[in-house]
């Protein structure tokens, strides 16, 4: 599928759901359709790249939307102001190429997951904490869900919340780099593809490390 006939979800416009939005216009995706009810806050603004002062109490996929189509205007730009749950999942998220997940939190995850393996979409996960970023992809070309992958697992991603772990702006970009590469490779039907594999970068000690899943 070429990028131009892609119509990409992003879920969550918060860090990395911007700088993610941002290289998706950049590159040209034909439909970028963005998920959030959230209003912009003062204290996002270092790390929610498409926000300034003007944005404060404003709805973060509006403003979103408007900065977006000021870069590029042959996409086609949706902005749905709802929180994704189990109630509106399926319908929101049915007629995705791919699903990139932008939100921090353990829940919401669960919920797009579902709608993901219900109907065979790929959906690109990226979590950060402190200096450290997660990056793997899940249900693509039948590979397991990152339900069946992270069972009982909750633990482990309760601290992604990106005010409580003192994420840090660069952080946040090289994560959101590594999650629209994932895009661009499944896109290209790569053999690459993050499918069963956890990439794991931690910028205070230079590290790179890729994992395999079980």
């Amino acid at each position: 599928m070429t990028k131009e006939e892609a119509h990409i979800f992003v879920i969550g416009c918060g860090g990395l759901g911007c700088a993610t939005a941002l290289s998706l216009t950049l590159l040209g995706i034909g439909k970028l359709t963005i998920i959030d009810d959230d209003r912009v806050e003062i204290d996002n603004l270092q790390r929610q790249i498409l926000f300034d002062l003007n944005s404060v109490g404003k709805y973060k996929c509006e403003v979103a939307k408007a900065k977006l189509e000021a870069r590029n205007k042959t996409i086609e730009i949706t902005s749905i102001k709802e929180r994704v749950s189990t109630k509106n999942s399926k319908q929101l998220l049915k007629n995705a190429t791919i699903v990139v997940d932008c939100t921090d939190n353990y829940a919401s995850r669960l919920v797009i997951d579902s709608a993901c393996t219900e109907f065979n979409i790929p959906m690109v996960y990226t979590g950060v904490k402190g200096t450290e970023g997660h990056i793997s992809v899940f249900n693509y070309k039948g590979g397991k869900s990152f339900t069946a992958t992270f069972t009982n697992d909750q633990e482990a991603f309760q601290s992604e919340d990106c005010n409580d772990s003192r994420v840090m702006p660069q952080i946040v970009t090289m994560a959101s780099s590594f999650q629209v590469n994932e895009v661009v490779k499944i896109l290209q039907d790569a053999s690459n593809v993050l499918q069963g594999k956890l990439q794991v970068f931690n910028l205070s000690k230079n590290s790179f490390r890729l994992f395999e899943l079980k």
